[in-house]
């Protein structure tokens, strides 16, 4: 297999279109009242790797064939932004969902200024981003965007009423993460395609590219929750355990026998601290890891694979290439 490039390598053919989002995306969120501003400035502090509207850059390359970004028109660049600021929109709530008080090294928005802030932030940063959807000329974005938000809202609602659900299995499990992560990397990949004017085949296999990376992603992430550093992932760990999210690596545990499927029932709800410490202990966390990590190599697999109907080029090596990267990331 080739080696994956890093990824400031992977984003190079888009990095003058990443540049503009991330100046324009300042702009876009300048609030009304100024108490407003050092949150939305701590929220700028929130964006990482952007792999979303990486996506959406390449995907709108890649159904033309293009050898650099420099053809990608204006509505592309928009849909972008709308994109990753839902994903933000999303981190925040997520935040509040999970407790978390780090992302990105530095204090979640629920850590700093409290829930109701928190909340209310997420939902102000919704509503700038469906005001620039609805802004373009063709209404597609602003419509499948929408509906991306209620499967993402859907499967975070569907995840919070089975917590401690021991009677959980990998397909209702990996539903979910279709729904609430999958879903938006989906819509950032075919819409991408769509506004380069792609057609109906091409935009259909970008979608499955990014449905199938996007379930290959959460699966890594839900590993790092247990075996990551939390000094390198940036993020507060053990958060899973804490509040009872039964994850690949865990179903795969608690499939193992009814002494160990106590042994995990026993550490759901303890402190984060206190769980990853007894399950890295106690438990054979790297048999769960692998086997996890082995279902998100058959996901990658499968992504990589539809990209097949696509021109040749530079955009559709990177996005081959992005998919291994997913495999490899450690934050």
């Amino acid at each position: 297999m080739t080696e994956t490039l890093p990824l400031q390598d992977l984003v190079a053919l888009v990095r003058p279109q990443l540049e503009r989002l991330n100046r324009e995306i300042l702009q876009d969120l300048a609030p009304g009242h100024r108490e407003m501003l050092p949150l939305v400035d701590h929220v700028g502090g929130f964006r990482g790797k952007q792999l979303r509207p990486v996506l959406t850059f390449l995907a709108g390359m890649a159904v033309r064939g293009a050898t650099h970004g420099g053809g990608l028109g204006d509505d592309v660049v928009t849909v972008a932004k709308v994109v990753e600021l839902l994903h933000t929109a999303t981190l925040v709530h997520d935040d509040v969902l999970d407790s978390a008080s780090v992302r990105r090294r530095i204090p979640t928005v629920n850590q700093m200024a409290g829930v109701e802030v928190a909340v209310l932030l997420g939902d102000y940063i919704y509503a700038k981003a469906f005001h620039m959807a609805v802004q373009l000329p063709d209404p597609t974005a602003a419509r499948w965007l929408a509906e991306t938000v209620r499967v993402i809202c859907q499967g975070e609602i569907t995840q919070v009423l089975h917590r401690f659900d021991f009677q959980w299995t990998e397909p209702r499990y990996f539903q979910v993460i279709a729904d609430k992560t999958a879903s938006l990397y989906a819509a950032a990949c075919r819409l991408g395609g769509h506004y380069s004017g792609g057609s109906e085949g091409r935009l259909r296999a970008l979608e499955e590219y990014g449905l199938e990376l996007g379930i290959a992603f959460q699966i890594v992430d839900d590993c790092l929750d247990l075996d990551g550093d939390e000094r390198v992932v940036g993020k507060s760990l053990g958060t899973d355990l804490a509040k009872g999210k039964i994850t690949l690596p865990l179903l795969y545990l608690l499939q193992q026998g009814p002494d160990l499927a106590e042994r995990v029932r026993s550490l759901l709800g303890k402190s984060e601290a206190e769980g990853l410490r007894r399950l890295r202990a106690e438990l054979p966390l790297e048999h769960a890891i692998a086997y996890a990590m082995q279902e998100a190599q058959r996901r990658i697999a499968k992504a990589q694979a539809s990209l097949s109907v696509l021109p040749p080029g530079p955009a559709r090596d990177a996005l081959h290439q992005l998919a291994g990267y997913v495999l490899t990331r450690r934050l």
